[in-house]
């Protein structure tokens, strides 16, 4: 079977959030999510979306803290802090949301100014992370945004668009640079997921992966609705041969395919 990252390592199947206003006091022991659908390592990408940036889920993190000493007292709360995985899945937003349809960026920054940028951010996140006691973390690399079925759509090509896809590795490189230096400034462990090799993997051997579909998503035509666009819509027989859920998110099998992966980034690296 199967597995989330959450539920291979033996937690409960979903992390609820920290908001959550049914969280209960005992939820906080197994782990709580921060996390704000379409926020980025920008925190402009975030305001742009009207959604929780990193600072504001970090301002979180300290309440979580505190909550959590009430409970069980501050020295347990600290080492439940210290052994905990933090994982951070960003950057896909920074691009396609923000830099290239918002003026204000693309006026400030080039691609690659805006890549430094935006690994600079997380290098100070994570920092910032680990000031608070965070000494495990897991970083979701940015896929291949040239694969996506709408901005496929929007280049008018049947296949990826290489310019994009160069765009989200060479950000990739970035962040394995600032991960490392990282672990060799403060001793942070860390691990990589290669979100942008699995899915490009999968996109070029479908067979291998179970999938029939993946230059289009489950929803709609599956060339350009996402997101709220695909409420109402007919959807594919069979969500599990797409790659794609909708024109840019994957499907529940892809994301259980990257789910595998990220385990295998676990092993060794974070786990004692």
């Amino acid at each position: 079977m199967l597995l989330s990252p959450a539920e291979a390592i033996g937690y409960t199947k979903i992390i609820p959030a920290f908001l959550d206003p049914n969280l209960k006091p005992t939820d906080l022991l197994h782990g709580v999510s921060f996390a704000s659908a379409a926020s980025g390592y920008d925190d402009l990408t975030a305001n742009l979306s009207q959604v929780l940036p990193v600072s504001k889920q970090l301002e979180y993190l300290k309440h979580y803290k505190l909550h959590l000493s009430r409970l069980v007292g501050v020295k347990k709360a600290q080492n439940i802090v210290n052994n905990a995985i933090f994982l951070l899945s960003m950057g896909t937003n920074d691009f396609l949301q923000n830099y290239y349809l918002e003026p204000n960026r693309p006026k400030q920054f080039n691609v690659e100014q805006y890549q430094n940028f935006l690994a600079s951010r997380m290098f100070e996140d994570i920092k910032e992370m680990n000031r608070l006691g965070a000494t495990r973390v897991v970083v979701v690399g940015v896929p291949p945004l040239g694969c996506m079925p709408l901005v496929r759509t929007l280049a008018g090509q049947n296949t990826c668009v290489e310019s994009y896809n160069q765009v989200a590795w060479s950000l990739n490189a970035k962040i394995k640079e600032k991960l490392a230096i990282l672990k060799k400034t403060i001793g942070i462990k860390d691990a990589y997921v290669d979100c942008y090799g699995v899915i490009q993997n999968a996109i070029n051997n479908p067979k291998k992966f179970g999938l029939v579909e993946t230059s289009k998503g489950c929803c709609g035509s599956g060339t350009i609705e996402y997101g709220d666009t695909c409420k109402g819509m007919t959807t594919c027989a069979d969500p599990s041969k797409y790659a794609f859920w909708d024109a840019v998110h994957p499907t529940e099998k892809m994301y259980r395919i990257l789910a595998d992966e990220a385990i295998a980034s676990l092993d060794g690296a974070l786990i004692d």
